[in-house]
């Protein structure tokens, strides 16, 4: 008995519950970051996908819902990146440099993502929001902490981390809006924090060590 294969049958893909929700993340990561959070929506996300329309709303009860659950993930991978190459500095200057180098890459890459996450205002309490963003400034306290036990710090741990996070964070906004320049190259993360961190640990730290004497 011959078959005939039939397109529409095999057009939508069978989700598990839970692969169904990271799946829709996963999409509506990318569609943020082509369409912005006001081309977002769950329908989009579904025709991506090849899912029936309602499927999204079984995770995520509106819109609102999905960028929240967008923003949390965002925090999550800025954190993992400011700390994935802290391993082997050798001070807490160092791990500081190498944290806000993260940022401005997270920034640079995830422009929209980035937006999202400090530009939106949900339209309710979102408690797991808010764990995620300080989960993702804890980071950054944790290295000041770092820097002080280690006698490098001039300011206290509060006043050092608003110092430190509003240069960068300023930084990174002027870098995905494309107004900054260096000379005549457009500008890049690494570039930018050569610039940004001499300032920022004049203004809160010091060198661990003296430097070598000049030569006779």
């Amino acid at each position: 008995m011959i078959k005939l294969h039939c397109p529409m049958a095999t057009a939508k893909k069978a989700y598990h519950h839970g692969e169904l929700r990271e799946s829709l993340l996963e999409a509506a990561e990318l569609l943020l970051e082509e369409d912005g959070p006001v081309g977002l929506s769950l329908r989009k996300v579904g025709r991506r996908l090849g899912v029936t329309p309602g499927a999204p709303y079984r995770h995520f009860e509106d819109k609102d819902a999905l960028l929240a659950a967008l923003a949390v993930r965002g925090f999550q991978s800025l954190r993992e990146r400011m700390m994935a190459d802290l391993k082997g500095s050798a001070d807490g200057e160092e791990s500081l440099r190498r944290a806000g180098l993260g940022y401005l890459e997270f920034a640079s890459q995830h422009p929209e993502m980035f937006r999202l996450m400090f530009g939106w205002i949900p339209s309710r309490d979102v408690p797991e929001l808010c764990e995620a963003g300080d989960a993702a400034y804890a980071g950054l306290r944790g290295i000041l902490e770092r820097c002080e036990q280690e006698g490098l710090l001039t300011k206290s741990v509060p006043d050092a981390g608003l110092m430190a996070w509003s240069a960068v964070h300023g930084a990174a906004f002027l870098l995905i809006d494309k107004r900054l320049m260096l000379g005549d190259e457009d500008p890049c993360p690494a570039g930018v924090l050569e610039l940004l961190h001499e300032s920022i640990w004049t203004g809160i730290g010091k060198r661990g060590h003296a430097p070598p004497p000049e030569p006779l």
